[in-house]
């Protein structure tokens, strides 16, 4: 389960966007693909409307400049291959995880990582974490992993997943 959640936060690290003419139609698009190149991971199963949308999104909100400067697009524009070390400012990190939210069924995402992740798991433990598993707590673990703080962005989740899971099995 904590495997498919930690695949899913660096699948959406693909996620993001750019400002300024020319250039920013050019990383709005290049987002928009590398999103759809993602399309054979199951955990990232978006439409092509949807990733643009996310590209617009990014490109308008935290610009081109800046997704330079935090190493999620290349000098050229392109997405970066590895994006993982990315350290947004608080305010970008909750606008793209905003922007992802906007566009995008996220929690129906997280709801089939959980699902497949959890496969025989005792009907109580299935509910319990149907009930942690929130959009707020989600939007939370996305804006602390923009952020940086990937430390913070797991304990967020797998605590009140792990208390839960823990109560519902009788411990």
């Amino acid at each position: 389960m904590k495997k498919a959640v930690l695949a899913l936060v660096t699948v959406t690290l693909v996620l993001s966007g750019c400002g300024g003419g020319s250039e920013d139609a050019d990383a709005s698009t290049a987002i928009s693909e590398s999103m759809m190149d993602q399309g054979g991971n199951d955990l990232l199963n978006v439409k092509q409307e949807e990733a643009d949308c996310i590209g617009d999104g990014m490109v308008e909100d935290i610009g081109v400049g800046e997704l330079k400067e935090y190493g999620f697009l290349k000098e050229d524009g392109t997405v970066a291959e590895d994006p993982s070390e990315l350290e947004m400012s608080s305010d970008d990190a909750e606008s793209m995880t905003n922007t992802m939210f906007d566009c995008s069924d996220v929690m129906a995402m997280m709801d089939e990582a959980m699902a497949s992740s959890m496969g025989g798991q005792d009907p109580a433990v299935k509910e319990c974490v149907e009930d942690v598993l929130t959009e707020d707590l989600v939007k939370e673990m996305f804006t602390a992993m923009f952020s940086g703080d990937e430390e913070g962005a797991q304990e967020g989740l797998m605590g009140p997943m792990t208390e839960c899971i823990s109560k519902s099995m009788g411990g």
